[in-house]
C-alpha cells in the first residue's frame, strides 16, 4: 500500500482545519520510511512458524495437520498502530504426496483494514530418501478497505471524513517451491502474482492507494546439532518488491532438549527482536517475540509484540510424525 499517497490525501482533508489525527501522524511517519512504503504483505517476526502464509509449497510438510494462530501488535503506543491476526490450517494427504490448507489474515493500520483468504495446494516429490521438493500454488481473495470515518478527530460530523475512501475485493494467485530435509530447508515464493490497481483517482490524477505489487520471498534455515541437549537453528527470509529496498530478517535460536527455544532476529535497518518459545509437548508449541525499532521510529513507539500458538494433530493421519519438526 502506498502510504505516502494516502497521507497526502488525509493531509489535504485536514488542511486549514484545527484538528489532530493520531492516525495521520502514524501514517506520515510510516510513509517516510522507504521500505515500509512499498512492502504490502503482512510482517511477521516468527516467520519460521508461519511459512505457509508466504509460501504455499509449505502446505502439508509437517506430516501432521497443523493449526496456527499468530497475533502481532506493531509499534505499540501509537494511535492506529498496525495489528495483524493470522489463522492457518494445513495438512498432508500422504497417500497422494499432496498437501492442502488455507489461511485467513486480518491486517489493520489506522483506517486501513484488509482481509486475506487463501487456499493452498502442494505436491511433494522425494528427490532422495531424506530430501523432498514441494511445489505449491495458492488462490484466494483480498478485501481492501479504507474508511475515513475511522480517523479520530477533535470535531465530529465533518462530511469530508465520512464514508469509505476505498473498498474493493481483488483475486489472488501465488506459487512457491520448498526443498527440505529434517535438518534444513530453502524456499522461494511469489505469494501474490497478480498486480492490481486498487486506487481511486483524486483531483491530482494520482491513485490514492496505488498498485498492489508483486512480492518475492527467499527463505532458508538449518539446524545444527551442538550436542545431545543443545541445537542451534539459523534462519533467514528476504522480501523483495519493486520500489523498495530488500527487507531481510536474520534469526538464530538456541534449542534446549527440544523443549525451550530462545533467540534473536535482526531485521536489517529496521528492528531487533527477541524470541522465546516452549514446546509443551509433541503437538503444542507456544511462542512470544518482542521487537524494538532501530530506525527513525525508535523514539515514537514502545516496541512490537507477537504471540504464536501452533498445534499438530499427531496421530490424526495414518502416518504419524516421526520426530519433532524444528521448522
Amino acid at each position: 500500500m502506498k502510504l505516502n499517497q494516502l497521507v497526502r490525501y488525509i493531509k489535504s482533508r485536514l488542511q486549514g482545519k484545527r484538528r489532530f489525527a493520531g492516525v495521520a501522524m502514524l501514517l506520515f511517519m510510516a510513509g517516510s520510511m522507504h521500505n515500509v512504503l512499498a512492502q504490502q504483505e503482512p510482517l511477521y517476526t516468527q516467520y519460521m512458524f508461519n511459512t505457509v502464509s508466504v509460501n504455499p509449497a509449505y502446505a502439508g510438510t509437517r506430516d501432521a495437520m497443523n493449526l496456527l494462530f499468530l497475533s502481532r501488535l506493531q509499534w505499540s503506543g501509537l494511535d492506529g498502530a498496525p495489528k495483524t491476526n493470522t489463522f492457518s490450517m494445513h495438512s498432508p494427504l500422504n497417500n497422494y504426496n499432496m498437501g492442502v490448507g488455507f489461511s485467513v489474515v486480518s491486517d489493520k493500520i489506522g483506517p486501513v483494514n484488509n482481509y486475506y483468504i487463501n487456499l493452498n495446494y502442494a505436491y511433494r516429490v522425494n528427490l532422495t530418501d531424506k530430501m523432498i521438493l514441494s511445489m505449491g500454488i495458492k488462490g484466494g481473495i483480498y478485501n481492501y478497505y479504507v474508511g475515513l470515518n475511522d480517523i479520530p478527530l477533535n470535531e465530529n460530523g465533518d462530511p469530508a471524513f465520512a464514508g469509505d475512501l476505498e473498498k474493493r475485493l481483488q483475486p489472488n494467485v501465488g506459487a512457491g517451491l520448498y526443498l527440505y530435509t529434517d535438518k534444513f530447508y530453502v524456499g522461494v515464493s511469489v505469494p501474490k502474482l497478480i498486480q492490481t490497481d486498487i486506487g481511486n483517482e483524486v483531483k491530482s490524477g494520482t491513485s490514492v492507494l496505488g498498485e498492489l505489487k508483486r512480492h518475492y520471498f527467499i527463505m532458508g534455515g538449518y539446524v545444527f546439532d551442538l550436542n545431545h541437549e543443545f541445537k542451534l537453528k539459523s534462519s533467514l527470509i528476504n522480501k523483495m518488491v519493486e520500489g523498495a529496498p530488500p527487507s531481510t530478517d536474520i534469526t538464530a535460536q538456541m534449542i534446549y532438549k527440544d523443549t525451550y527455544w530462545l533467540g534473536a532476529t535482526y531485521r536489517v535497518g529496521d528492528a531487533v527482536a527477541f524470541l522465546a518459545d516452549i514446546q509443551i509437548n509433541k503437538q503444542l508449541i507456544v511462542g512470544y517475540s518482542y521487537d524494538f525499532s532501530v530506525s527513525r521510529l525508535a523514539g515514537y513507539n514502545h516496541g512490537s509484540h507477537e504471540i504464536m500458538i501452533s498445534y499438530d494433530f499427531d496421530g490424526f493421519l495414518k502416518k504419524k510424525t516421526k520426530s519433532l519438526r524444528h521448522f
